[in-house]
């Protein structure tokens, strides 16, 4: 392994865990019959829950209103207990709209903590010479870029500068076109499960037909999104409605799983100060003590179904 190319490699429990901070790339191992990880490697991070673009399904259900968490002393509360390299996804709301998001973000680099970020296309366009700024002095790994087919010209540029820059899409709401538009340019695309959360299950009342064709349509051409991105990746609710392990080999399964919800992974609302196994666990705790402390609390809670 070499650190200059930027390889990383840190135990978790029985797990080696080796990571590459330029490309987001990890290869997680263990000796024994199954991993048993006593910390996340990846924790799914809310800091606000303002945003004035207003998506009817936003399982947030964020608003022009919403509160800030408030982001001052971090060291002094379970932030401070983090492991260098882990993986922060940090969203909202929108992450922009903050007013400590730089000074959060200069915190996590000097932890050694790899933030990423996740932005709407609109917020994409208002902020794009601030977000590259963050890229560019490494304050930020990762940028998700969640699309919805009014930018495409835009995000496409944006991702093509940018490496590390990845597709979001969300099952059943973004157009097979509009992700079949990306396609045969080498980016990144993560398809997101549709959350049945929120205001995302009053619009999927409305528009039940509509989200469930839409799911259809990507697992009726999933083969054909694989052979147009250069990489393609699946939440684990996706993996679910999309049945992805119907289209691939075992080998290839067992290579690329990541593992189950809340076995290395979690959720964090800093706006709520609350904390759960994922974004729409109905079980919330109240954040207190150490992040392995808090994670001890949802580690192997979900139901594993796929």
């Amino acid at each position: 392994m070499r650190e200059d190319r930027g390889w990383r490699r840190y135990r978790n429990g029985n797990v080696i865990v080796t990571i590459n901070i330029n490309d987001g790339t990890k290869i997680r191992r263990t000796e024994d019959d199954e991993f048993d990880a006593v910390f996340p490697e990846s924790v799914d991070m809310k800091i606000t829950n303002r945003c004035k673009i207003g998506c009817k399904m936003c399982h947030e259900e964020s608003s022009e209103n919403g509160a800030h968490a408030d982001l001052s002393r971090p060291d002094e509360t379970f932030l401070g207990t983090l492991r260098p390299y882990t993986e922060i996804a940090i969203g909202g709301g929108s992450v922009t709209s903050h007013p400590q998001i730089e000074e959060f973000l200069r915190y996590l680099k000097k932890r050694k903590v790899l933030a990423n970020i996740t932005v709407h296309e609109r917020e994409l366009k208002e902020n794009e010479d601030t977000i590259q700024g963050w890229i560019d002095t490494g304050l930020v790994k990762g940028v998700g870029i969640s699309v919805h087919s009014h930018l495409n010209d835009l995000v496409c540029d944006f991702a093509m500068r940018n490496v590390n820059a990845v597709l979001h899409v969300i099952a059943g709401l973004t157009p097979l076109n509009t992700m079949l538009f990306f396609g045969n340019k080498r980016l990144k695309l993560l398809i997101l499960g549709y959350k049945n959360w929120g205001r995302g299950s009053e619009y999927y009342e409305e528009h039940r037909k509509e989200v469930e064709d839409g799911i259809r349509a990507i697992d009726e051409n999933i083969e054909k999104i694989f052979r147009t991105f250069q990489v393609v990746s699946f939440d684990n609710l996706a993996l679910m409605q999309l049945n992805v392990k119907e289209h691939v080999t075992e080998d290839e399964w067992n290579t690329c799983y990541q593992g189950h919800d809340a076995t290395h992974t979690m959720y964090v609302d800093l706006v709520k100060q609350e904390y759960a196994a994922t974004s729409t666990s109905g079980t919330r705790y109240k954040i207190s003590g150490t992040i392995d402390e808090m994670f001890a609390s949802v580690k192997g809670t979900m139901d594993h179904m796929i």
